[in-house]
C-alpha cells in the first residue's frame, strides 16, 4: 500500500469491526435511539440498521462487508434491510441530514471537556460525531471540511472504540438526564 494515496487510513477493517460492534452493543442503539453510518476510503455511505447482529468472527465480517459493497444492500431472511450503500456522499448526507454540529474526533483537535460535548448534543438538530476507524494519520481535507468541530477528548491518543464509547457513555447521560 505504500504508493497509494491516503495509505495512513487504509487496511484496517479490524478498526472499524471492533468499533462498530462496540457502538451496536450500547444501550443507545438496543434502545433505537442512535443512528449509524460507516463512510468507506472510497466515498461510500453505508447505512447501519440497529438491529443488525454483525458476526463476532473477523473473517465473517469482512466476508460480509465484501458481499455489501458488491451487492449494495443485505438483507435478513425475513426480507428486512439491514445494512445499504447509500446513493450519497458524505457532504450531500450530512446536508441532507440537516445536521445541527459536525464534530471530529481527532488527536490534533482541539482539547475539550466532555460539558462542551453535551450542550452540543442537546442542539434540536442532530449532531454528528466522526470517529477515524483508520491506524495512523487523520482526516482527509475532504472530511474536514465538512466538520464544525474538530475536538480531541483526552490528552492521550485514543483508539477509535475508546473514542466511540466515552461520547456513547456521553449521549446515555445526557438522555438519561432529559427524562
Amino acid at each position: 500500500m505504500r504508493g497509494l494515496p491516503g495509505r495512513e487510513r487504509r487496511g484496517r477493517p479490524d478498526i472499524l469491526h471492533f468499533t462498530i460492534l462496540e457502538v451496536l452493543g450500547s444501550p443507545l442503539n438496543k434502545a433505537e435511539r442512535l443512528e449509524v453510518y460507516i463512510h468507506t476510503q472510497q466515498g461510500h455511505m453505508i447505512w447501519v440498521n440497529p438491529k443488525v447482529r454483525l458476526p463476532r468472527n473477523y473473517d465473517r465480517f469482512k466476508s460480509l462487508f465484501e458481499k455489501l459493497l458488491a451487492e449494495k444492500v443485505i438483507e435478513s431472511d425475513a426480507g428486512e434491510v439491514l445494512l445499504r450503500v447509500l446513493d450519497s456522499d458524505l457532504k450531500s448526507w450530512v446536508r441532507g441530514l440537516g445536521a445541527g454540529s459536525v464534530v471530529l474526533l481527532s488527536e490534533t483537535g482541539v482539547r475539550v471537556e466532555m460539558r462542551v460535548l453535551e450542550e452540543l448534543s442537546k442542539s434540536p438538530k442532530p449532531t454528528v460525531f466522526v470517529v477515524g476507524c483508520f491506524p495512523h494519520g487523520d482526516f482527509s481535507p475532504e472530511i474536514r471540511s465538512i466538520a464544525h468541530r474538530e475536538v480531541r477528548l483526552s490528552e492521550h491518543t485514543l483508539d477509535a472504540w475508546v473514542a466511540a464509547s466515552r461520547i456513547l457513555c456521553l449521549l446515555e447521560l445526557v438522555e438519561a438526564g432529559n427524562r
